[in-house]
């Protein structure tokens, strides 16, 4: 922790307020979870952190491998130790990339070495991934072409067809259930009596029936599920048929979905399911405490955070 602590203080001298990425910028040296308990899973599985196990039993790795090393010490007999496996904790090329004086200094810029580790790391951990296809174009020719969104990238139709197939189906996925947060606030809003509300959701809700008509009319989620079933998230089939049948309203009705009384009853179901006596529909309380809107964002699929890690991977390599 405190390791953590004084690099957490080196960034916060050398990295620009306002700048992404330092966690515990406000906290300071009272964080509660600490910046490796969120960056370990990732660690590993690029393949830069070697140990397989848990912070926990890493440090317990690490006191073995100190203890074992000051008996060596002691007895200076050269033998080699069951478990004395160092080199086995990190990747090699890391441990000889740490700058000189580490923390002192230090910031968030990658080097060439650094980037160029990445980039080594990616194609060997993930080498189908759409990060790694990013990676390499830009190696390639140069160039890192950027997008709100990720369908909209200029390489789009380039991208492996798998890939190209899952962009199209969460686009359309996106543009699905934003349809049905839309009418869900209008609902809450009626339910609240928040008149200005009402009227912005309904407007909302016409426009997104018909700015999405031809984009949802057609869409097969028979194609669909068997692309992000069983990748490591639990999809019930509940939730499958909720949103089978929410397409279904949504393509029949278009700019009139709002005053669809199966679209509706569609959305009372659902949030009642989900949270029993606790759904705004029931629950007069919760219904108050409801600040005007929920779960509007779009699905972005966390593109903005990939894009941030290839800008910063990009400039590392150009260093």
């Amino acid at each position: 922790r405190q390791a953590e602590s004084q690099l957490l203080g080196e960034l916060l001298k050398n990295v620009p307020k306002g700048e992404w990425g330092v966690i515990g910028r406000e906290a300071g040296s009272t964080l509660k979870r600490l910046p490796s308990s969120v960056y370990w899973a990732g660690m590993g599985a690029w393949g830069l952190r070697r140990f397989a196990g848990t912070q926990q039993q890493y440090f317990a790795h690490v006191d073995r491998i100190q203890t074992i090393r000051k008996a060596r010490r002691r007895r200076e007999d050269g033998e080699e130790h069951d478990g004395d496996a160092p080199g086995d904790t990190w990747h090699p090329r890391l441990i000889e990339l740490m700058p000189k004086g580490f923390p002192s200094g230090a910031d968030l810029s990658l080097t060439r070495d650094e980037s160029a580790l990445l980039l080594d790391q990616w194609r060997l951990t993930e080498p189908h991934s759409l990060l790694t296809w990013l990676a390499l174009d830009a190696a390639k020719t140069g160039d890192m072409p950027q997008a709100d969104w990720i369908w909209a990238h200029p390489r789009a139709t380039e991208f492996p067809p798998r890939i190209r197939a899952l962009l199209e189906h969460g686009q359309r996925f996106s543009a699905l259930v934003e349809g049905a947060a839309l009418l869900y606030n209008l609902q809450l809003s009626e339910l609240g009596e928040r008149e200005e509300r009402v009227d912005e959701y309904a407007s909302g809700l016409a426009s997104w029936g018909e700015q999405y008509g031809l984009l949802l009319n057609g869409w097969d989620l028979k194609d669909f599920w068997p692309l992000v079933l069983g990748y490591g998230h639990g999809i019930s089939e509940e939730t499958c048929r909720f949103v089978q049948a929410w397409l279904d309203v949504a393509v029949k009705t278009g700019r009139t979905v709002g005053e669809s009384k199966l679209a509706r009853r569609l959305i009372e179901t659902r949030e009642t399911r989900l949270k029993g006596g606790r759904s705004r529909f029931r629950n007069r309380a919760a219904l108050n405490q409801w600040g005007g809107s929920s779960g509007l964002q779009r699905l972005n699929y966390r593109w903005p955070t990939a894009s941030n890690f290839l800008r910063e991977w990009h400039a590392g390599m150009n260093a």
